[in-house]
């Protein structure tokens, strides 16, 4: 059950949590046997330890960690590559409207538009380490307390966000681009800033859900949303049956309805799942406080600027490599789509390790914790791994895949060895601040993300981007190195922490 309190009890030795997985973790079954195969190999590799006994009982230690972090993060997973899926169906079905005005069009609003909801979504996602932290400990009038207060918040950035938007439409007319593509862009757009705030309050419930450990209602709700969009897109941009045709307007039309059915589906939850009437129930017991606010305030702000400050980073990495010209451009923007598709994955195992950790963090059950971490850090490295030798050793024939042109694939192909490097990276960096967010340290990271792009990826893409000649390639490994320090840094943090948690409780 959703409701269920605490699902760790001491084990007898060491001192260590043992998890007993309640039945939120149960739903996938048993683990795979191609996973137990995996990590056991990724052990007997990886992790030798003086005998082959103490081997087994590390190995059947971590078990119940893998599988309840996998079954978490596989909800996510599976949403998040919905969901690319869908900007993929957006892109493909424009595209065929026969003309590059439209497809440049949405590419120019979208450009605009989805750093600022970015923004805005991830100013609620410190709902998550709080609510978890106050779910382990039974204290469900403190975590409605909270999703009732990130309700208004919600609502008050998802105004700020339409504002925003809104300015910028008038503004369009300024930024130097065809005319021809305006039309269709400031139309995008409008959608784009009424769906602003569903966009929220969607983020709102589901960051909620993750915190009380359930990442299954959110999957079900964003598949639903997806084959929506898919189905209206063709609706709405080609006029099928009794709709009317749009075009590439109706590319965002589709967007905000099916972002508004989404939420009618999470209302429709909230209202008869038993466990989540509790909470909303508890809703009148509870009051919107400065306190709330500004707590979440404190944990989401710096989580939605260190994001914000990723996608400017990755922006201006393709705006820096189309100076070295078109080719290299076109084939940055095929090399890039394997990361993305990854980043995927990462987004869903560092999901799990937030959750996990916050959980682990509210009942002080540190060493289960750290292990939490560790488990999500050997199934990131396990598909990293895999992936990469797969990129590392097909770039070319993945590459031809997206053109004809020779330039282009040779330069793609080489940035996609490069690519595999920043997949693993990436894995990394991405579980291991997602372990930090479980323990609300967000302001560091965001401190460590603003140092790491302008005091180390800065100067080394100047150095190998220009002054070397690597140009494409360069940048590339300047953002690489970045991530790697990036990683170093969280992970560093992240053991500090670690340490003086143990020895707060040491001494207590």
């Amino acid at each position: 059950m959703v409701g269920q309190t605490p699902f760790f009890v001491m084990g007898e030795s060491e001192g260590d949590p043992k998890i007993l997985c309640d039945t939120r973790y149960n739903y996938l079954g048993p683990t795979p046997v191609i996973i137990r195969l995996s990590l056991t190999l990724l052990y007997r590799t990886g992790l030798r330890t003086n005998t082959h006994k103490r081997h087994d009982m590390l190995l059947k230690s971590y078990l119940p960690y893998y599988r309840a972090n996998f079954a978490l993060a596989l909800p996510v997973i599976i949403s998040q590559v919905g969901q690319y899926m869908v900007q993929i169906v957006d892109t493909v079905m424009v595209g065929h409207l026969g003309e590059a005005v439209p497809l440049a069009a949405i590419s120019f609003a979208y450009a605009l538009s989805w750093p600022v909801l970015f923004l805005g979504t991830g100013v609620v996602m410190g709902l998550t380490p709080l609510v978890g932290k106050s779910f382990a400990r039974g204290d469900r009038m403190r975590s409605a307390s909270l999703f009732k207060n990130a309700l208004l918040l919600g609502g008050v950035v998802g105004v700020i966000l339409m504002v925003l938007l809104g300015a910028m439409i008038p503004a369009m007319s300024y930024m130097g681009q065809d005319p021809a593509i305006l039309p269709i862009a400031r139309g995008y757009m409008a959608y784009q800033l009424a769906s602003a705030l569903p966009m929220v309050f969607f983020a709102t419930c589901k960051q909620f859900l993750e915190g009380v450990g359930n990442t299954t209602h959110t999957m079900v709700i964003a598949i639903v949303g997806n084959l929506l969009n898919v189905l209206l897109n063709g609706a709405l941009i080609y006029g099928w049956w009794i709709f009317p045709e749009m075009g590439a307007v109706g590319a965002g039309a589709s967007t905000f309805i099916s972002r508004l059915v989404m939420v009618v589906l999470f209302l429709r939850l909230f209202w008869r799942n038993p466990d989540y009437r509790e909470y909303v129930g508890l809703f009148r017991k509870v009051e919107i406080t400065r306190f709330r606010l500004r707590r979440l305030l404190n944990v989401g702000v710096p989580i939605a600027m260190q994001l914000f400050i990723e996608m400017t980073a990755l922006s201006l990495l393709a705006i820096v490599i189309g100076l070295f010209g078109a080719v290299p451009q076109a084939a940055h923007q095929i090399a890039v789509n394997l990361p993305s598709l990854s980043f995927m994955v990462v987004t869903g195992l560092a999901a799990a390790t937030t959750i996990r950790v916050s959980q682990d963090y509210g009942l002080r059950l540190y060493p289960s914790m750290r292990r939490a971490m560790n488990a999500s850090v050997h199934l990131i490295t396990l598909f990293t791994v895999c992936a990469s030798v797969v990129v590392f050793f097909l770039g070319r024939p993945i590459a031809a895949l997206f053109t004809d042109e020779p330039e282009v694939i040779d330069i793609a192909a080489n940035l996609l060895r490069y690519g595999s490097l920043f997949m693993i990276i990436d894995g990394f960096q991405g579980v291991i601040l997602g372990a930090l967010r479980g323990l609300t340290e967000v302001k560091r990271p965001m401190y460590y993300a603003i140092f790491t792009y302008l005091c180390v990826s800065a100067p080394v893409g100047y150095l190998c981007g220009f002054v070397l000649k690597m140009e494409a390639a360069g940048m590339w490994i300047a953002f690489i190195v970045g991530l790697a320090v990036l990683g170093l840094l969280y992970y560093r943090r992240f053991r500090l922490r670690y340490a003086q948690l143990t020895a707060s409780q040491g001494r207590s």
